[in-house]
């Protein structure tokens, strides 16, 4: 469909391979306007968004990644990748939420998997505009589509220590999430994180800083500097989703962590799978072998939680432990009681 000279809704797709162009405009199941001003395709018209979704996932993963778009009737806005396009415009309230809205840490314990004991109590952002509650990870994804990474890290760090330090049980760490890709320079990453400390009067040694997915950060150089100067104010450091790709273990040995999470993808129904367990059991000795404690993400199920243990797996995290709660929530040490043979 050609768009009239008052249409705002829809997008131009622009794309550097003009076979992708090609591609799209046959994969359609609407004709698709060509703009010779633009030399594109245009999509318009209600619903654009959800036949820009459909053409994206007919598309292979290096098509999607040169495809591009423009809004129509944005003048100024320069094309972006269209996935990235489709996401802003899905989380459309982001901007607002971080003008207005409220950002609340639920705390999920963390547990000695010998002891049934809590080890600590990690931080999870859940957020509220108004009547609406949003999860963590969707605040994430939009904070990324919306290039807001560093306020959306900062607030939910802020909102983290002020709120979870008050409220931690007594011996436990709490462990507080730092995205690497929102830290300019060292210092940026210290200004972010100490003034709330030093004006609580907390004990460094009971927080973790914990990096979430380290190998999307570029620069490895800084990522160790962040590192070392959180260590000498006094913090301890834990590595999110150790999945034992190449990059997540050359993190490791780079960073020397003192945790070292396994990610849930592992986890879930670890019981029935020979490989993934050889695999976590790989994982846990060369943790150890950098003296770092290893946390298992996501155990749900009892067997889930038996087998981590037998891998030498330290600590656990998921809901068979507990769900994330807005106060720390008692931790009963008889989940990991041992089975009677």
């Amino acid at each position: 469909m050609t768009p009239g000279p008052n249409t705002t809704e829809g997008v131009t797709l622009l794309s550097h391979r003009p076979s992708v162009l090609y591609k799209v405009e046959h994969l359609a199941s609407e004709p698709l306007g060509i703009d010779v001003a633009v030399t594109g395709l245009t999509l318009v018209g209600p619903g654009w968004e959800g036949r820009l979704k459909e053409l994206l996932g007919a598309l292979s993963q290096s098509e999607r990644a040169c495809l591009f778009a423009v809004r129509l009737g944005d003048a100024q806005s320069l094309p972006m990748p269209a996935e990235t396009l489709l996401e802003r415009s899905r989380t459309d309230w982001f901007p607002e939420f971080l003008s207005h809205g409220r950002m609340t840490p639920h705390f999920q314990p963390i547990v000695d998997l010998e002891t049934g004991v809590a080890f600590g109590r990690e931080a999870l952002m859940r957020g509220k505009l108004g009547a609406v509650e949003v999860r963590g990870a969707e605040l994430l994804a939009a904070a990324e589509a919306h290039d807001a990474i560093f306020s959306f890290d900062y607030r939910a760090r802020t909102a983290a220590l002020e709120v979870g330090l008050p409220l931690l049980p007594e011996g436990e760490v709490l462990f507080v999430n730092l995205d690497p890709r929102a830290s300019l320079d060292v210092e940026t990453s210290l200004r972010t994180t100490w003034p709330v400390v030093a004006r609580l009067g907390a004990n460094p040694a009971r927080i973790c800083i914990e990096l979430v997915r380290p190998e999307r950060s570029p620069d490895r150089e800084l990522m160790r500097g962040m590192v070392d100067a959180h260590r000498r104010r006094g913090a301890r450091v834990a590595l999110d989703d150790l999945s034992g790709g190449g990059e997540s273990l050359a993190c490791l040995e780079l960073l020397r962590p003192d945790v070292a999470k396994i990610d849930r993808a592992l986890t879930a129904g670890i019981q029935h799978s020979p490989g993934r367990r050889a695999l976590v059991a790989a994982l846990v000795e060369l943790a150890h072998e950098h003296d770092c404690r290893v946390v298992a993400e996501g155990v749900e199920r009892v067997d889930e939680f038996e087998t981590m243990r037998e891998l030498g797996v330290d600590l656990g995290q998921g809901f068979y432990f507990g769900q994330p709660t807005e106060r720390p929530m008692a931790v009963d040490p008889r989940v990991v009681r041992r089975r009677l043979v």
